[in-house]
């Protein structure tokens, strides 16, 4: 059991929530009836998650000294010693030829989309991470192609509103994050992560502002795009509200409960769990009820 609990956490498993980017093309372009691409879309999905994984050793390995300081990740398996450094090296290479011998099951595109990511977080735990502003817009670009992924798997585009949001989305979970970051850490943050000294309180709240309101209205506009074909298209437009809550509360919480990481946040708080069911079944019911 603590072996098990020890790649639990090696592997970053609660954080592959965030590749389910991966699967909303096959949710929102109403191929969830269709097993082929079901059987497609989650070989996309398992590939992200591998794929992710090595991305999180190699962050873990380039970062080991740093995180052997943090209050917390300190007691992550390699900086705690928990995992020795070649035997994290063999499980990135197993995972790794994992993801790859999944994406030869999709398609040539989705190789390519996958490998760009996988390049791009290589780029960001050398260098990315240290660069005030870069730094995040490379995590949001990975969102982006998380979603360029999942639809190239099953063969649709994503339109350009669904690509935007995903971007501002990813932006506005980003900068809380490191806003946290910044106040948790205090003197301690540059030590923990370089680009912290570079960023300040006022300048992230106004990025977090500006991208959650970027992040409505791309929704918004989506919601009222004319390729949406499927049952009741037009009928998403009851959802802003939903998804206008979500966000606000997400703020909410950052401000008050000195929280930022957005999947410790999405596992703790019971209305936003609540708030992001209710969204899914009414989406669901939208997409894939009859029209009204």
């Amino acid at each position: 059991m603590k072996f098990l609990k020890t790649i639990y956490h090696l592997l970053r498993i609660k954080q592959w929530v965030k590749n389910l980017f991966v699967l909303t093309p096959l949710f929102f372009a109403k191929k969830l009836t269709d097993i082929n691409s079901v059987m497609l879309g989650i070989f996309a999905f398992i590939a992200f998650n591998m794929i992710s994984s090595v991305v999180y050793i190699v962050n873990d390995i380039c970062d080991i000294e740093a995180d052997r300081k943090h209050p917390r990740k300190k007691f992550r398996p390699i900086p705690a010693g928990d995992i020795p450094l070649p035997a994290a090296v063999i499980i990135a290479i197993i995972l790794f030829s994992g993801a790859g011998g999944l994406s030869l099951f999709v398609n040539v595109q989705f190789i390519i989309c996958i490998s760009t990511y996988f390049l791009l977080n290589i780029l960001y735990s050398f260098r990315g991470k240290h660069v005030v502003i870069f730094d995040v817009l490379c995590i949001a670009t990975g969102f982006v192609l998380r979603v360029i992924g999942g639809a190239v798997a099953i063969d649709v585009l994503p339109t350009n509103w669904i690509m935007m949001g995903t971007f501002f989305l990813a932006l506005f979970l980003g900068f809380g994050k490191r806003r946290n970051e910044f106040l948790s850490l205090e003197k301690e943050k540059g030590a923990h992560r370089k680009v912290l000294n570079h960023y300040d309180e006022n300048l992230l709240n106004h990025l977090i502002f500006i991208s959650c309101g970027i992040a409505i209205i791309s929704y918004a506009m989506y919601t009222l795009s004319p390729s949406e074909k499927f049952n009741n298209g037009d009928k998403l437009i009851y959802t802003i509200p939903i998804v206008t809550f979500i966000l606000f509360r997400y703020v909410f919480i950052i401000w008050k409960k000195d929280e930022g990481d957005p999947t410790e946040v999405v596992f703790h708080d019971a209305m936003l769990i609540g708030a992001g069911f209710f969204l899914l079944l009414l989406i669901i019911g939208l997409i894939y009820g009859p029209a009204f």
